[in-house]
């Protein structure tokens, strides 16, 4: 289920890249906004759950950047809060982050969303095997 789930997602990537080659496009994606909008190069962390910081990942290491989709591995740190999320542990697993789709942020073209999918078991029970965002400026 989960190379279907990864295999999903980079199909969909590759697709909207081909779809936006045909029409010559040819812009360069250059920036990717983070949770207070500020654009970021090749960010080497991320936060995903923007209110409490719940949810993050380190040690990102992009393998592709620029075109419409970007790739990256990285180190997952997810808060199974449990009892509540005040008192949860954090959990880290593996995991591949891909950025696609576009957006206009203060002249930069800046990618519009995000998704991770586990790499590897450890991931807490509480939260989704994959998950996905949209980007604002």
């Amino acid at each position: 289920m989960l190379q279907r789930v990864i295999s999903l997602c980079l199909a969909t990537a590759v697709a909207s890249v081909l779809v936006v080659q045909g029409t010559g496009w040819a812009q360069t994606v250059r920036a990717l906004p983070d949770c207070q909008g500020k654009l970021q190069v090749r960010p080497s962390s991320i936060v995903f759950a923007c209110g409490d910081g719940g949810v993050y990942a380190s040690g990102v290491s992009w393998s592709k950047w620029g075109t419409l989709s970007a790739t990256a591995t990285a180190t997952m740190h997810a808060n199974d809060c449990e009892p509540n999320c005040a008192a949860g542990h954090f959990h880290t697993y593996a995991a591949i982050i891909v950025v696609s789709g576009t957006q206009r942020c203060s002249n930069v073209t800046a990618y519009r969303q995000i998704a991770y999918v586990p790499r590897s078991q450890g991931y807490p029970t509480a939260r989704t095997k994959l998950d996905w965002m949209q980007l604002r400026c």
